[in-house]
Parts: structure tokens; C-alpha cells; sequence
């Protein structure tokens, strides 16, 4: 049987009671405390948060997010809340917080929310899931942060950094155009992006290059042309401000007449001015957005762009211009040459004659007094040598080797070989005259044979100055020469022949009688080196400047004399050194020149006595003046 509790009992246990509830009533306080400011938290909180129970139901979402997306806690609370989500990503979130590890709780993603009037944005993602003991989520709370307008920053900033470093590739305008408004259409998400070229001269508007979803609407553009007037881009131009429209209203219908020669509807667009200096040279365009509309986002985005643009348009128009300006040029080149080839062709065999016929006519004159005749034979004889001597170098400068004559000569010699031996012997009775013939045909018409030879330089040179030896035998010059051994340089004989007896002819008619001439030839570094240094007059500077650009004369024309060669300022032709740099860039070898002009004769129009013993009786320091010419033949292997 049970007993009734005392009085005393019943005190004791409403006492309890009564801990218990002030106990449970302070945990309440505390924990409705904890929820206010825990939803405080969340209130002031900058990014977008929502809250989730078990059920996957929204309990909570922040101002923040209310801000961003536009739906507020009374229109999503006891929602899923997919109003949000795009439809291709409706699992998307569900579906990693499956695979989540056992004992993971956070998770992060990057993915794309819709706000209320349907834009897009991009966010970064923050998940933290309630768990039970059997891993099954009980609630989530889900941090969003839009980063839209990053990703937009970070795309536009690789979209320069990209044009940029691809726009040297693109020396066609044309290409290069088309490259960036594809650039921009993407950039921009719309359905056409266009460069809108200004004619000054017709006052009008011409697409150079476009592009369009549609590549038939794309070539129509590109065949448009409008007045200034007719297109919207006339105001930038007119104003120089930038144009951002994203709806057409009725009153701008004076437009209708460009929708329909492009062959689209335009409802929104974006024009920025293509600046060149104080110019405007034409638009940079975009039309048609397809999603959302223009900002001024865009706008700095396309000025930006336009920019750099402007000055690549105008770097290749001036590039274009430079092509034609030297295809010109190479075709008045090629032009000169031919016209230089041929006469010097069609110069020797005047020529050839007129020497051939100065030998017979002096073997007709061997009965006269030979002082009455010789002096004139010979002056026209060395005058004659000069003019070949002058069609050698163009030859050489030049190098054009189809040489006709030689075929014709040849052939009419092979079909008429037996009529012309017949004619000889019968009027001077020589037989073979003809191979005497042939080989004189040779001689003056055929190519030069440019084979190239394993030459030791030092005997070569060596070779050379005896053979010009004779030449020079009249000037009182002394040649201090230093020739050492070294290994073979790989030169054609012929161009290597010209080369250095042009330098040490040059260097003997520089140099006053009683001076000296050093030549060398050494191994040094990589290669083998040249040299002939005369101790005569010098070069002034402006002489060194041109020296080697051919036919320059580095004394003035009142003082040039054509003299014998090998004289003191025998006066050259002007071509030789013009001749030897082309060699050196043919057979690879490098040809330099330093000089320094006699004090006593500081102008080209100074004139020297041509006597070192002359110039010492000048008042004043001793001649200093000299000139050095180095040919660097570089080895190969070393």
C-alpha cells in the first residue's frame, strides 16, 4: 500500500522543481540570447546566407541575400528555394554533399544562381552540414559570395593581355580585325562585334572587318557601305563620347534603313571611337547582348580594347604602306638592274671591237716613226681598259648572269662554221682562226665561275703582290708585309683576286711617294684577318660615312684626274669598295674601314704634294693621316 507523501516531502520536491525551472529558464535565456545575436550576426553579415533544417526547407536567409538574388525570407521560408538555381544545376549542390567524406562537414564550390528578374551571376559557394550519427545531414547553413564582377574583371584583363601579345602576328589589317572583334563577341556575349572604318574622303562608314553568329549576315556586313549620317557612329564621331543603347525606342527608326541593308534587327548596342592622336579613325561595335544589357562595365571594357586597337590599325596601315612603297621600289630596282645589265653587256662588244681594231691598226702603223703613234694607242688603249674595267664591277655589283650574247655567238659559229673558215683562209690565209675566235667569245661574254676553292690566304697574297708588282714598279711606296701561316678560308678565286688587289691598288694610289703600306694577314679568334693600312692622306669623315656606297669619289671634282693606275690619286671609278662590300655579303666575310685624314690636308679639297719629302717641308707636326681596310674570313669548327 502506498503511502501519501508528508508535508515536509511535498516542500522538498517543489523546491527541487522549482531549481529545475530556474535552471531550465537561465539555459532558455542563454540559448534565446545565442539566437539573437546569432541571427544578428547574420543579419549584418555583407555576404548572401541561407539556412536549411533536415527537410531541406529554407528557416532563414540574411538581407544580404536578399539584396543580391531579390526574394526575402517571407517569399522562400519553408521553400527548397530552387527559384534560384538554373535548371542545369539543380542537383548539382545535392549531389557533392552525398559524396562528402564521412567526417567532412564543409563544402566549397564554384557555380552559377539566378537573381529574381533572371540574371545569371557567378558565386562562390560555402557549405557547412549538420551531420548525424548515421552521417544523414540534419541542416545546413550556405555562405554565397558573388563574384561576378571578378570573374568579368579577370576575363577582361586576359582579354587585353591576350589581343596584346597576339597582335604583332597579324600584319593583314584585315586579320587582325576580324581576330579582335572575335575577341570582343565573346567577351561581350553578343551576337556581333564590328570595326566601322571612317572614309574623310567620301564621308563614310565601311565595316573592314565583322563578325556575326550568322556568317551570310557577316559577309553582308562586310559589303556595306554608309554615309556618315546614316549610322548611329556618326554622334561618336561628331561628339568623340562613347554610345551605349540596350532599347531602341520608335524615334530612332531613321535606323531601319541599316537593319535592312545588314540584314538583322540591331535592339541594343555599344560604340566606342577608335582614337588615332587628335583623329577619330572609326568605331569599335557590339550589338545585340544576349544576356542582360549593356553597363558601363562594357564601356571601359571596349575603350579599353579600342585603345590598343587604334594603334595597331594605324601601324598597319602604315605597314601596308611601307609594302607598296618598297614593292615599288623593288620593282624600280629590278628595273635599274636590268637596264644596268644590259647596257653593260651591250657595252662589250663595242668595246672588245674597239680594241681588237686599235691592234690591228697599230701593226699597220709599225712603219711609222713609233712616237707619233704609240702614245695616243696606248692612252686610247688604257681609257678603253678603264670602260671594261668599269663594266666588271657593275657586273659584279649586279650579278646577273643570263648572258644571251654568248648563245647567239655560239650558235652562229656552230652553223656557220665551214662558211667562216672558207672566208678567213681565202682573204688572210690562217686556218683554225676560229677556235681563236670561239675562246675571244669566251673571254668577253661568258659567267664568271664562282667556284669556291680551299685558299690559303697568306700565299695567295703573297701570289698577288708579285703579280701587281710590275704595276706599281714606277711609285716610290714600300710594302712592309707580315703574312703567317694559317689555316685555308673557303673562297671563290675570282672575288678574292679583286678584293685584294682593289685594297692594295687603293691603298698604293692613297699614299705619297716616299710612304709605306703594311699588309697582314693573321689568325685571330675565329677566323682570319686582312689587312692593308697605307700611311698616306686619310679619308675626311664624311668620306669615311659613304665610302662604300659606290661610285663615291673621295676627292672633289675639280681636282679628279684619271691618271695610270698605281699613280698617286690616279682618280677610281668609285665602284671598288661598293664591289668588295657586296663580295663579302656573298661569300660571307666581313670588310670594315677606319681612317684618319692628313691635318695638313683636313678638307677633300686640300690636295697633297704627293711626295713625302715635299710634305716635310710644310711648317708644322709631320702627315698623320691613314687609312686601314680588315676582311675577317671566320672559320669554320674554331
Amino acid at each position: 500500500m502506498v503511502q501519501n507523501p508528508t508535508y515536509e516531502e511535498l516542500k522538498l520536491k517543489v523546491k527541487t522543481l522549482e531549481k529545475e525551472f530556474l535552471k531550465a529558464k537561465e539555459t532558455l535565456k542563454v540559448t534565446t540570447e545565442a539566437s539573437k545575436n546569432y541571427k544578428r550576426f547574420l543579419k549584418f553579415l555583407p555576404y548572401p546566407v541561407i539556412v536549411r533544417d533536415a527537410k531541406k526547407l529554407i528557416t532563414y536567409l540574411n538581407p544580404a541575400f536578399t539584396k543580391t538574388f531579390g526574394w526575402s525570407l517571407k517569399e522562400l521560408k519553408g521553400k527548397k528555394g530552387k527559384q534560384y538555381v538554373p535548371d542545369s544545376l539543380k542537383y548539382e549542390l545535392t549531389n557533392k554533399i552525398k559524396a562528402l567524406p564521412a567526417h567532412t562537414n564543409v563544402l566549397e564550390l564554384s557555380t552559377e544562381r539566378l537573381t529574381k528578374d533572371g540574371k545569371l551571376l557567378d558565386v562562390m559557394i560555402r557549405v557547412g552540414v549538420d551531420k548525424d550519427q548515421n552521417n544523414n545531414p540534419e541542416g545546413m547553413v550556405i555562405v554565397l559570395r558573388d563574384v561576378t564582377m571578378e570573374n568579368r574583371i579577370q576575363r577582361n584583363r586576359d582579354t587585353m593581355t591576350r589581343i596584346s601579345q597576339v597582335l604583332p602576328q597579324y600584319p593583314d589589317l584585315k586579320k587582325l580585325l576580324f581576330y579582335v572583334n572575335t575577341e570582343i563577341k565573346e567577351l561581350l556575349e553578343t551576337e556581333s562585334a564590328n570595326t566601322i572604318l571612317l572614309d574623310e574622303t567620301h564621308k563614310e562608314f565601311y565595316f573592314l572587318s565583322a563578325t556575326h553568329d550568322d556568317p551570310n549576315t557577316r559577309e553582308r556586313i562586310e559589303k556595306a557601305r554608309f554615309p556618315v549620317d546614316e549610322l548611329l557612329s556618326g554622334q561618336v564621331v561628331k561628339t568623340g563620347n562613347p554610345i551605349m543603347i540596350n532599347n531602341f525606342t520608335d524615334g530612332q527608326n531613321q535606323y531601319k534603313s541599316r537593319d535592312q541593308k545588314i540584314g538583322y534587327k540591331v535592339k541594343n548596342v555599344i560604340l566606342v571611337p577608335l582614337r588615332n592622336k587628335d583623329r577619330i579613325i572609326g568605331i569599335l561595335a557590339a550589338d545585340n547582348k544576349k544576356t542582360g544589357n549593356f553597363d558601363d562595365t562594357d564601356i571601359e571594357t571596349l575603350n579599353n580594347i579600342a585603345a590598343t586597337v587604334a594603334l595597331s590599325i594605324e601601324n598597319a596601315r602604315v605597314s601596308r604602306e611601307l609594302r607598296k612603297a618598297y614593292e615599288e621600289l623593288k620593282s624600280q630596282s629590278s628595273a635599274k638592274d636590268k637596264m644596268i645589265n644590259h647596257l653593260s653587256h651591250e657595252l662589250k662588244t663595242p668595246v672588245a671591237i674597239l680594241l681588237s681594231s686599235f691592234k690591228i691598226l697599230s701593226k699597220k702603223l709599225v712603219d711609222l716613226p713609233e712616237e707619233t703613234w704609240r702614245p695616243t694607242i696606248e692612252r686610247i688603249s688604257r681609257n678603253l681598259n678603264r670602260i671594261i674595267g668599269i663594266e666588271s664591277e657593275v657586273y659584279d655589283i649586279v650579278e646577273k648572269k643570263e648572258v644571251f650574247h654568248i648563245k647567239i655567238f655560239s650558235l652562229i659559229l656552230e652553223q656557220c662554221q665551214d662558211e667562216f673558215e672558207a672566208l678567213i683562209a681565202e682573204e688572210i690565209g690562217e686556218r683554225g682562226i676560229l677556235k681563236k675566235v670561239r675562246q675571244r667569245i669566251e673571254d668577253i661574254f661568258s659567267p664568271r665561275d664562282l667556284a669556291v676553292n680551299d685558299i690559303f690566304l697568306d700565299q695567295f697574297v703573297e701570289k698577288r703582290i708579285k703579280a701587281l708588282q710590275p704595276d706599281m714598279a714606277h711609285r716610290d711606296i714600300a710594302l712592309i708585309t707580315r703574312l703567317e701561316s694559317s689555316p685555308s678560308i673557303q673562297m671563290p678565286f675570282e672575288p678574292l683576286k679583286k678584293t685584294v688587289d682593289g685594297l692594295i691598288r687603293n691603298a698604293i694610289e692613297n699614299t705619297p711617294d716616299g710612304g709605306k703600306i703594311e699588309i697582314i694577314v693573321h689568325q685571330k679568334n675565329n677566323g682570319i684577318e686582312f689587312i692593308v693600312k697605307d700611311h698616306g692622306i686619310g679619308l675626311t669623315l664624311e668620306a669615311q660615312k659613304r665610302i662604300f656606297e659606290g661610285f663615291f669619289s673621295t676627292q672633289e671634282t675639280m681636282n679628279y684626274s684619271s691618271k695610270k693606275p698605281f699613280d698617286f690619286n690616279a682618280g677610281g671609278k668609285g665602284a671598288d669598295l661598293l664591289r668588295m662590300k657586296i663580295f663579302s655579303e656573298r661569300f660571307n666575310f666581313k670588310i670594315s674601314m677606319t681612317s684618319n685624314r692628313c691635318r695638313h690636308i683636313p678638307e677633300n679639297m686640300d690636295t697633297c704634294p704627293g711626295s713625302i719629302q715635299e710634305c716635310k717641308k710644310i711648317p708644322g707636326p709631320e702627315c698623320d693621316g691613314y687609312t686601314s681596310v680588315t676582311c675577317f674570313f671566320p672559320l669554320d669548327g674554331l
